[in-house]
């Protein structure tokens, strides 16, 4: 997989001098991937530049941190100072806060990689919609909080395989479950005080007829010199290598679940070491829970288990409840 470093592409690239404020940009092209290009506009705002044929008409589509438009000409100025015209769809973040600009030009490498050298327009509109939407997500309140997203990663980064750890990764905020593969359902929990008591939901603790549940308990504590959640994406986006997609997964569901505080939730640290050592996982059916007596009018029923007097299963004891579980446990 090349190493596209479109940030360092972009650090070398002025603004555009001259024309329309809307078409014209001072580009760069990127290596491998001759039809496409990173650029600034002539406020200086960085921009993705993909190439394309024609296509049918897309509508341009605007955010507050980003805007995008597909297949249209635009002028566009080279590091060797030639200008020309060519039909491209262009990405641009708005959004001044230097923060923004890095994450987007960081995305950006995937989508390039996801839509590849001789991409038709309508896959293009298909890759930048999930950017664009990525981008919704960031504008909204966060909808779980960094230490329960901490955990999942955790899980994910130390599973012994990663790959098909992701895909099991839910899709949206509002899946039941965090993991969900064949016949086993698995929620991560994460504890900030070293106590193995955790938030649980009856729904949780009562799977699909015909599944297996599993709950993974870890602890997320803060540390000033442990690891950055920046790291540890960087750690899961390097294990996917190649497996652009999944990557594009990982970066929106994260964007999903923090929204506005992302940016800066990005440099939080926590302790690596006690979360990779401290993550044990349970037969959800043996923990103490509400699951009989519920009458059928009442729902979301939510309680606090605490389980330090359950035994914790190991590779044998998932192996029997799931072998699909497997894929979750550490390597």
């Amino acid at each position: 997989m090349p190493d596209l470093n479109l940030s360092g592409l972009m650090a070398a690239i002025g603004p555009a001098k001259s024309g329309d404020p809307a078409s014209s940009f001072s580009v760069r092209a990127i290596p491998d991937f001759p039809r496409h290009y990173v650029g600034r506009t002539i406020g200086g705002q960085p921009s993705l530049l993909l190439g394309s044929e024609a296509g049918p008409f897309h509508a341009p589509v605007r955010l507050a941190l980003l805007e995008a438009r597909f297949g249209n000409l635009h002028r566009i100025r080279s590091e060797a100072g030639d200008e020309r015209e060519e039909l491209l769809s262009v990405i641009t973040c708005t959004s001044q806060d230097a923060q923004a600009q890095s994450y987007f030009i960081h995305v950006c490498e995937t989508i390039v990689r996801i839509v590849g050298n001789q991409p038709k327009l309508p896959d293009i509109v298909s890759a930048v919609q999930r950017l664009i939407d990525l981008f919704r997500h960031i504008a909204r309140p966060a909808t779980r909080s960094l230490n329960g997203l901490l955990g999942e990663l955790v899980l994910i980064a130390a599973s012994r395989n990663l790959p098909a750890t992701v895909g099991a990764w839910r899709s949206s905020d509002y899946d039941r479950f965090d993991f969900a593969t064949g016949d086993i359902r698995l929620d991560v929990k994460a504890a900030a005080d070293r106590t193995r008591a955790h938030h649980l939901s009856a729904e949780q603790c009562q799977p699909p007829s015909g599944t297996a549940g599993l709950l993974a308990s870890v602890f997320i504590e803060s540390s000033g010199g442990g690891q950055s959640l920046q790291e540890l994406l960087q750690s899961i986006e390097r294990d996917l290598a190649g497996e652009n997609v999944l990557i594009l997964k990982v970066q929106q569901a994260v964007a999903e679940t923090l929204g506005e505080t992302l940016l800066s939730a990005m440099e939080a640290r926590f302790d690596q070491h006690l979360a990779r050592s401290s993550l044990q996982f349970y037969d959800i059916s043996k923990i103490p829970a509400i699951r009989d007596g519920i009458p059928p009018e009442v729902s979301k029923v939510h309680f606090m288990s605490n389980i330090a007097g359950v035994a914790p299963l190991d590779e044998e004891g998932v192996a029997l409840l799931a072998p699909e579980g497997l894929i979750f446990l550490p390597r």
